[in-house]
């Protein structure tokens, strides 16, 4: 079985989501002020410039990528201890809400947030490198539970031999 590989795989998507505390998502350039949007909220890019939007406007995002990056270390974590058909089916099922949450995240950062920032300024958005990580990270999630999902197969198989 490639349980170790898997574990990487969920380990690697946890280590993006941990990232995007450090990367700032998008940047938007207006005429009176810069906007910097990472996870924890808008920051303005001026010294002493204003935010047009509350602290907790970007709550939603945070509590989605703190939410993908505990269920992919627990995965990770998970896969280790796993021995018997019905832990591999648990870790299966929450693979798949890890998959969920991750897409949910993406959704709601592209379709919502990046849009709505740069109205107050008139400004369109810049990607940063923490656009793109949990889109890395959904590739690496979807790639283990596909092999843990083998897995199971390969398990289920060879209780039918015996």
């Amino acid at each position: 079985m490639s349980q170790r590989l898997q574990s990487i795989f969920f380990f690697l998507a946890a280590v993006l989501f941990a990232l995007l505390f450090f990367i700032p998502l998008a940047s938007y350039y207006g005429e009176t002020n810069i906007l910097n949007f990472n996870v924890f909220g808008i920051e303005s890019g001026i010294p002493g410039g204003s935010v047009p939007y509350p602290k907790t406007f970007s709550l939603p995002v945070l509590i989605l990528a703190v939410t993908a990056m505990i269920l992919s270390g627990y995965l990770a974590m998970g896969l280790f201890r796993a021995v018997k058909l019905a832990q591999f089916v648990k870790l299966h099922k929450i693979a798949r809400i890890d998959i969920i949450v991750i897409v949910a995240w993406i959704a709601v950062v592209f379709a919502y947030y990046i849009r709505v920032i740069g109205n107050p300024i008139g400004a369109s958005p810049t990607f940063k490198a923490g656009a793109f990580l949990p889109l890395a990270a959904l590739i690496l999630v979807v790639a283990a539970a596909s092999g843990l999902k083998k897995d199971i197969k390969k398990v289920r198989s060879t209780d039918r031999i015996r």
